[in-house]
């Protein structure tokens, strides 16, 4: 809906920008005012034991997945930015484990014994389900990598880049195959979600209609060399201390860019 919103207003069509308006600002409000309960998302269920697979009160992993893929985008918080600040950091509190020797997954195990991960559901208050949905128990590189990134983004370096270590130390060429992170298959893709720690982390983002490339890391130095990539090539961008930023094309053209660093 964001999108839509956005959209309408490049092409200034004033009564799409006011239903996309209106639709965004209820249903965010409804969101908030039902699935808010103090600390976190949850959902809103009135028997969670009266249907399977549920997780009612639980803390989802990806409860927030949205407003990532919004402030990817560069598009702003569509729920309160305090709930979300604070819901993320909930996953991380509730949900990661530094080792997982004491979890129980009895469907699928991508992580046993000393290694960590972060669950897809816990139940920090009670109110576990008689039967969840089947996958809580797991932990699932795809999900880790966007909390990861949402943590970044919300200001929680020190837990997103924990997030990522632990993903790859479970995959660190000794115990699996670090090209392949299996989830109901080999090489799945819900894993390339890890590239938005890369946008997380870089602050990358690109806007072809001005032919702009920004760079707002959240770590900042005089010097970096970051990658990046359009639909119209690919390289690096270089930024040296003293210097200008300059990008050495690998791929197709970048020349016509415009290099912005914050």
């Amino acid at each position: 809906i964001k999108a839509y919103l956005e959209m309408a207003k490049l092409v200034d069509d004033k009564e799409e920008i006011r239903l996309w308006t209106d639709i965004l600002n209820k249903g965010s409000k409804k969101m908030d005012e039902l699935l808010w309960n103090g600390s976190y998302y949850i959902q809103k269920i009135d028997d969670v034991n009266k249907y399977k697979y549920q997780y009612g009160k639980g803390c989802l992993a990806d409860q927030i997945f949205g407003e990532l893929l919004a402030k990817v985008r560069g598009l702003d918080y569509t729920l309160p930015k305090e709930h979300i600040h604070k819901a993320i950091k909930e996953v991380y509190d509730n949900n990661y484990r530094f080792h997982l020797s004491k979890n129980e997954s009895v469907q699928r195990v991508y992580g046993l014994n000393d290694e960590g991960g972060l669950l897809l559901c816990s139940w920090p208050n009670g109110g576990r389900p008689r039967i969840p949905f089947v996958y809580s128990d797991e932990v699932w590189s795809g999900i880790e990598y966007q909390v990861a990134s949402n943590l970044i983004l919300e200001g929680y370096l020190k837990e997103g880049l924990n997030v990522i270590k632990t993903v790859r130390n479970r995959y660190n060429g000794r115990n699996r195959n670090p090209f392949c992170e299996i989830e109901c298959g080999n090489h799945y893709v819900r894993s390339m979600a890890s590239f938005t720690c890369y946008l997380a982390y870089t602050g990358f983002h690109v806007d072809l209609r001005k032919n702009i490339v920004r760079f707002n890391p959240v770590v900042k130095n005089d010097e970096y060399h970051y990658f990046i990539i359009t639909k119209n090539g690919f390289g690096l961008c270089h930024k040296e201390k003293g210097k200008e930023l300059f990008v050495e094309t690998l791929f197709g053209n970048l020349q016509d860019l415009k290099i912005i660093g914050e």
